[in-house]
Order: C-alpha cells, then structure tokens, then sequence
C-alpha cells in the first residue's frame, strides 16, 4: 500500500521513545508531535528537542507535523491571543528546523455560530498570517467541534472570507461529524482542494450521546473518504481519541490502526 500513514504519539504515550516504537511496530512512517513528556512540544528545551529528533531517527521514522494548541483560547482574551502568538512563532521557528512547510492552528473557541464571529475571526488571523507569510509557512486549519470553525462548510466559509494563500485546512472527519456534518462526501467536498494534512478518527451516535469509536466502527464513511484520498500526497494521521473498555491509549490506538489498514487494503 503506497499510504503516507501516521500517528500522533500521545494516542499511545507520554514515554516518547515507547510510542515511536509503537509506531513503527503498527507500520506507520510518520510520527506526528503534539504533546510529549508531559509537556507541549512547543515547550521542550534545546536538549530535549533534539532527543526527540534523535528518537525519530533512531527508528528510521519522519515526524509530519508538530502541534502547536494555537488560538485554542476565547477570542476576546487579548492576554493569551498575544501568549498564542508567541507560541505560534515558536512552533514555526521548531517546525523550519524539521523542514516542515506547515503548522496546525485552530479558530478560537466556541461561543456561537461562526456567521456572528467571521469578522472578528479575520481579524485576529489578519497577525497570524502576517507571521506564516514572513516565515515561508502555510497554516493548516484544524475544523475542530470545540472552536468556532467545526466543519467543512464552515472551513470554505472562513477560507473563502480570508482569501491567503498562506491558511489552507487540516481535514478532520472526526471533528466535523461531531459538529453535526456528514463528513463525506459534504464536508470534504467543499475544503478538498486546499487539504494539507488529516487527521483520522471514528465516530458515532450512541443513544444520544456522541461517542469516539476505532476506525471502522463509527458512522463517517471511512471507505468512500480513502477512496478519494487514493494518489493524494499528503500524510493520514491517526489521532485515535478512542479508548477501549480498560481505557488503555496505546491498545485503543493499535486497534484503530488496525481498522484503518483493514480498511485501505478492501479498497486496493
């Protein structure tokens, strides 16, 4: 199978090393980092990062991306936009290291539907992208439930409004059926064309209640989505957000590795 796969290794561990040899065990080539050693990766020492490197290497792996919680904040808390900013110019300064062209941003968080926000939404990019631009790096949106852009349709929306270059989307089906869209074919459909980086995980409605599932098992058409992902050149983490019934992170990530491969070898 010719897949760029990943997997964010908190899914599986704290224990840096440990999770990269889970990785690579499971048979992914990527490594995404988010947090590691109890701490963000945008908060590692000098040291501590190029063990990371080292570890990676070590296990023959590339990392895809590093995770940044950028804009994670209310949009009004001028205090953390100015902190997120910094943290922003530090994931990018990491990430040029690595020569990763791209990094994750989110859209601030939910307060009410996004036609309310758009204006101010733009604003606030407006120092974000001034920054991506003088750095030679794109910013991925993330559609993340929690934050004002949750779906496709609202990616396209904010996309659309801005008009850069420099912002494309991180793709989540996960997150955009959480935020009640069908995530294929609707949501893709409209952000396809300016997708950099996915993140994978199943979903689905269990009396009532929105529940985490491995991949495979939830509602999201994981099946059509791969079909159309075939040829595509960009990376398909895994961000698993399930747990098994012993709620055991790195048995809950191998079993929606495994779903995941199952899938891509039904459809070639």
């Amino acid at each position: 199978m010719n897949w760029k796969l990943g997997i964010i290794s908190d899914e599986i561990s704290q224990d840096f090393e440990h999770a990269v040899k889970v990785v690579k065990e499971l048979g992914a080539n990527y490594v995404e980092v988010r947090n590691l050693w109890n701490k963000n990766v945008t908060q590692l020492s000098d040291s501590e990062f190029s063990e990371m490197r080292k570890i990676v290497e070590r296990y023959g792996l590339t990392i895809s991306n590093l995770d940044s919680p950028t804009f994670k904040i209310y949009i009004n808390d001028e205090k953390s936009y100015k902190e997120h900013l910094q943290i922003l110019r530090k994931v990018i300064e990491l990430s040029r290291k690595l020569d990763i062209t791209y990094t994750r941003i989110f859209t601030f968080w939910y307060e009410g539907e996004l036609r309310y926000y758009i204006d101010k939404l733009s604003e606030k990019f407006n120092s974000a992208i001034d920054i991506a631009e003088s750095e030679g790096m794109t910013l991925v949106i993330e559609n993340e439930y929690s934050c004002l852009v949750g779906t496709g349709k609202e990616l396209r929306t904010f996309l659309n409004k801005i008009n850069t270059k420099w912002v494309k989307v991180l793709w989540d089906p996960g997150n955009a059926f959480f935020a009640r869209e069908t995530p294929y074919p609707d949501g893709y459909e409209l952000i396809k064309e300016d997708i950099m980086h996915l993140h994978i995980k199943d979903a689905m409605v269990k009396d009532g209640h929105f529940i985490w599932m491995p991949v495979g098992k939830g509602m999201i058409d994981y099946k059509k989505q791969f079909k159309a992902l075939v040829g595509k050149p960009y990376v398909i983490s895994l961000e698993t957000h399930y747990r098994n019934a012993s709620n055991d992170p790195e048995a809950s990530t191998k079993e929606s590795f495994n779903g995941l491969i199952k899938i891509l070898k039904e459809i070639g």
